[in-house]
């Protein structure tokens, strides 16, 4: 709510009263001016029991509060809109300007804007629109109508990142620590309590944190109905708010090892032994293999079931995080980056340090759509909100930089909006309507292999049943109607089974390749399972799910772009398995933890069934669901 536009309405009789207010803190929400507001009449309506307002709201796109702060709304996607109800009557119904108790209820649905425009906009209009006026109680505020949205003005800075994910909060920390004048821009808006998030369960017992603050809610961000934290324009799952992918994603947290940093993986001569900065990260953001702070585990069968059958293959158990170099027949506990029973992450860490300092600037809900340049020099970059110095263009200073961590497919999406990469994907933005005007001359582009020979990890599902396990409904119910005995103790002390997120167990194995390559096969554990169709009846109350991942060392590669009008990311070519080699490792990897789990009293394998070869398992869980 807080320097945000409201719009405040109740019925009057036979009318309807409306305002435009805003509110800097948790206080009554007072009038301000600069936005016209007009009631359709046709539209609106008011009786015994219900009523109705249909109204015109100009200049109302983007907003500065009293405090500075700017906001604006996204109008072309999936904006978030939010909404409070009171019974109690208003202290002075025929006054626009009147104060108000606070809410009895509130909460928040997502639109799609892109749909919403309309090129004959004035047939909506009926002819007798009645504009309102609000007096507003101060002796300096006058009635200012506008038809524009207030432009805003952004003064130049020494960098722009582009993306709020782990990778552009860190860099635009440490870029403002440096004393530079940095603007991080992100395109989705809050996520977690700490980033202004508000998308808390609707559980009995109340609690503020949000569905991104809270582990054990991790699996509902596959099933919301509106699942606004997904970027709307990539095909895959992406996060499209404040931590991007670290704010949505299982919170998985593994301290690298030596050989991520190896010149043959790309880094430079003089990096292979980065340990003091990793010190620096693990002192800031450490990790956690109990995360929930009464110091207990729990659903544990999983654990204990797919230990039994390592065992029997010669893994050892390890504290995952204590020997980051130990990835091979070893398993442990899950990592975590989990603090007091929460998701911290870039956003609880670096962020905040970032925002303490005058000369870093965090702007959500701003979408960039391509790059300002001459040539190779850039300037500054195109937004969505033309609020911005009036074209929505926020330039850099004469020595400036612009980094993107949009992620791989934001980041070549902006790319090619630039008139930088292959010129079949430049081709596509060219010929669209509104993104064509944000490219240079075509004398100006530059072919580059955006996109080419990216990699992605392979996972393939095994799914088992044992007595002993709590599938734990399949995590279904977690969101509107968990169990009430966890869901009251995570709201009391943030403890128990919504402390962590689904894994229990994650193990790893090298394999020699026939190309004389080291591949690395990890294997993450959970109660539950999903997407898959059974051939024969099963306990569905003790499932799980073991999935092996194609790790460090794959060779495949594919390509990501836009193949079609709409301008969707996705895989044009897939990146799985284009190299045999790797196919036969997972082939492999399958076939050993399969090799011993007949040995553990009471385990039955469910998916892949009897008459399905782990060759054609493999080929099939690949191409339906990476």
């Amino acid at each position: 709510m807080n320097s945000n536009l409201l719009l405040v309405a109740w019925p009057n009789g036979n009318s309807v009263v409306a305002s435009t207010r805003m509110s800097i803190g948790y206080t009554q929400p007072t009038v301000v001016t600069g936005f016209t507001l007009t009631t359709i009449t046709a539209g609106t309506t008011v009786n015994a029991t219900h009523w109705k307002w249909l109204f015109r709201c100009q200049g109302c796109t983007s907003w500065t509060s009293s405090a500075g702060v700017t906001g604006s709304m996204i109008t072309n996607g999936v904006q978030v809109f939010g909404w409070a109800h009171s019974t109690v009557a208003v202290n002075a119904p025929a006054n626009p300007a009147s104060t108000f108790t606070e809410h009895n209820t509130f909460g928040l649905w997502g639109h799609n804007t892109a749909d919403a425009h309309y090129s004959n906009y004035d047939d909506f209009l009926d002819g007798s629109a009645t504009p309102i006026t609000t007096s507003v109680p101060t002796s300096t505020a006058t009635a200012t109508a506008t038809t524009t949205a207030p432009v805003v003005t952004a003064t130049p800075y020494d960098y722009i990142v582009v993306g709020a994910g782990a990778s552009g909060i860190i860099v635009a920390d440490r870029l403002s620590e440096a004393g530079k004048n940095v603007l991080l821009i992100e395109r989705g808006g809050p996520s977690t309590a700490e980033t202004g998030g508000t998308e808390v369960p609707p559980w009995p017992s109340k609690t503020s944190l949000t569905k991104f603050d809270i582990p054990g809610l991790f699996e509902s961000m596959f099933s919301g109905s509106l699942p606004y934290w997904w970027c709307d324009d990539v095909q895959p799952f992406a996060g499209c708010l404040i931590g991007g992918g670290a704010a949505i994603n299982g919170l998985l947290y593994w301290y690298p090892t030596d050989a991520e940093w190896a010149t043959s993986n790309g880094w430079p001569s003089g990096w292979q032994t980065p340990s003091a900065a990793l010190e620096k990260v693990k002192a800031r953001l450490p990790a956690t293999d109990t995360p929930s702070p009464d110091g207990k585990r729990y659903l544990t069968q999983v654990y204990d079931v797919v230990k039994s059958i390592l065992d029997k293959q010669n893994y050892s158990a390890t504290t995952i995080n204590s020997n980051p170099n130990a990835k091979d027949h070893v398993y442990g506990h899950p990592g975590y980056y989990i603090k007091g029973g929460k998701r911290t992450g870039p956003m609880d860490t670096y962020l905040k340090t970032a925002k303490a300092r005058s000369n870093f600037k965090l702007l959500s809900n701003t979408k960039v759509l391509s790059l300002v340049r001459n040539g190779a020099q850039i300037t500054g970059v195109q937004t969505d909100n033309k609020s911005i110095n009036g074209n929505g263009i926020i330039s850099l200073t004469s020595k400036g930089r612009v980094i993107l961590s949009s992620g791989p497919f934001g980041t070549a999406k902006i790319l090619f909006g630039s008139g930088i990469g292959p010129a079949d994907q430049i081709s596509f933005f060219a010929a669209d309507s509104t993104l064509s005007k944000y490219l240079p001359p075509s004398s100006q582009y530059i072919s580059l292999p955006v996109g080419q020979n990216v990699k992605d990890n392979p996972s393939v599902n095994l799914v088992f049943t044992h007595p002993s396990v709590d599938s734990y409904d399949n995590w279904g119910p977690i969101w509107s109607a968990p169990r009430t005995a966890d869901a009251n103790q995570y709201v009391q002390s943030q403890s128990g089974v919504f402390a962590g997120s689904s894994p229990r167990i994650n193990f790893w194995r090298a394999y020699g390749g026939s190309d004389g390559k080291t591949r690395y096969v990890q294997g993450t554990s959970r109660p539950g399972a999903c997407c898959f169709t059974p051939t024969y009846p099963y306990n569905e109350t003790a499932q799980f799910t073991i999935t092996l991942y194609l790790s460090t060392g794959l060779t495949s590669v594919g390509r990501i772009g836009v193949n079609d009008a709409s301008l969707r990311m996705r895989a044009i070519t897939k990146p799985w398995f284009t190299d045999p080699v790797d196919k036969a490792v997972m082939v492999t990897a399958i076939n050993d933890v399969l090799s011993t789990y007949k040995q553990v009293p009471n385990l039955q394998l469910i998916s892949p069934d009897n008459v399905t070869t782990t060759e054609t398992h493999a080929t099939q869980m690949v191409d339906s669901s990476n």
